[in-house]
């Protein structure tokens, strides 16, 4: 393999495109796609703490916590305070938060779309089948 190749500018050149393109479909509902995969990950779990999201996301606290500020402000998460512990939070999605997503699924899914259209399925799966990988060696 080339030593000049660098993975980490690789993946981020990627995930910045990557970023961008859903960034842009969302943007119809006024969502980052940051704040689209809280919402979602929120909805599958039901209730969830910000400790588990981190997880789940693979995200610093900093970034969750920047990222959670306005689905918390305009109302789509409520959060309660553990009462043993003040910096765990327990977090749902509002009867609003639901709404927004129902509204912006069809379009991430159209995003999900496009980009299995440009790249095909085998490489999809492929890229999907790495990307897994990378989080399981790395996170370890």
């Amino acid at each position: 393999m080339n030593t000049d190749f660098c993975f980490n500018l690789a993946m981020r050149k990627s995930s910045r495109l990557i970023t961008q393109f859903y960034e842009e479909k969302l943007k119809r509902v006024g969502l980052k796609v940051g704040q689209f995969s809280i919402l979602r990950a929120v909805s599958f779990q039901k209730e969830t703490t910000n400790r588990e999201l981190q997880n789940i996301l693979v995200l610093d606290q900093t970034t969750l916590t920047r990222n959670l500020k306005p689905l918390f402000r305009d109302g789509y998460l409520q959060a309660s305070s553990d009462p043993n512990d003040g910096r765990l939070k327990t977090i749902r999605i509002t009867q609003s938060g639901k709404d927004l997503y129902e509204q912006a699924l069809p379009l991430w899914q159209q995003a999900q779309q496009d980009i299995l259209n440009k790249l095909g399925e085998d490489k999809a799966e492929q890229i999907h089948e790495l990307a897994d990988e990378f989080v399981k060696v790395l996170s370890n």
